[in-house]
């Protein structure tokens, strides 16, 4: 279980570089890293779900007196007991969830994000957790009907409070979405508007990956991309599947009008 004391040493100093208007976070100065075995320090996952659990740590360690909202929290608790334990009240929402469970604030229960069971302005701070690639993905394996992003991030910013914060991760070159498996952050980041979102944050882990393994697009993917992905050419696919698999995450601001 992750300690909010033992994540905000270790995130407590800048663990990025700045590139091309990017956080770049290099494997080789992560802080994660043991640079004697040149080893992950994290013990478990993929070398994506690695760089999954240090995000956490970096952008949750610290909730205390928030009350915080997870899209799509599914099984993996790490985010939810880092909030609770950092003294954040939790609450929850699933779409794989009974639709007769429903949430309250300090427990979770069934929804999306396209359509938050929430008043306005109830939280200061929504996250999710490998669930933003999935809100507009088309294929056989998404778990409902594809939602608008631009929907989902209105109702983001109707329940949270002025000055409330995001903090969203979400796979590149893996699944989801066609801009996710593209790549295209332009794309992604244009969802973002600047009159609605400020202080918008764009972090890039294990792009550069070395000294650690290269974690590549594999095939039992590339049936989903061909159902998935309409807007891209066979030639910008194909140098897709050249890519290495990366963690993409975005925090930002509700703007106070």
């Amino acid at each position: 279980m992750a300690s909010p004391n033992l994540a905000k040493e270790q995130w407590a100093n800048k663990y990025w570089n700045e590139v091309d208007g990017f956080r770049n976070i290099s494997c080789a100065t992560c802080p994660k890293l043991d640079k004697k075995q040149q080893l992950c320090r994290i013990p478990f996952g993929t070398p994506l779900r690695k760089c999954v659990v240090a995000g956490i740590e970096a952008h949750l360690h610290n909730a205390k007196g928030k009350s915080v909202l997870e899209l799509g929290f599914g099984r993996f608790s790490l985010a939810k007991n880092l909030v609770k334990r950092s003294g954040g009240i939790w609450t929850g929402i699933e779409p794989r969830q009974s639709m007769d469970k429903k949430p309250k604030i300090g427990r979770g229960g069934y929804g999306h994000a396209e359509n938050i069971p929430f008043s306005d302005e109830t939280f200061d701070m929504v996250f999710g957790i490998q669930t933003l690639e999935h809100w507009g993905q088309k294929c056989s394996g998404a778990a409902r009907a594809p939602s608008e992003y631009e929907d989902c991030l209105n109702e983001i910013l109707r329940v949270l409070k002025p000055g409330g914060t995001i903090y969203l991760d979400a796979p590149i070159h893996l699944h989801g979405n066609e801009m996710f498996i593209m790549g295209d952050i332009e794309r992604i980041k244009n969802h973002f508007a600047d009159d609605l979102w400020c202080n918008l944050v764009v972090e890039r882990w294990r792009y550069d990956y070395q000294p650690l393994e290269r974690y590549a697009p594999y095939e039992k993917l590339f049936d989903e991309w061909k159902e998935e992905i309409t807007s891209y050419s066979v030639e910008e696919v194909e140098m897709a599947k050249q890519n290495p698999i990366w963690l993409l995450t975005i925090s930002a601001e509700k703007r106070t009008p």
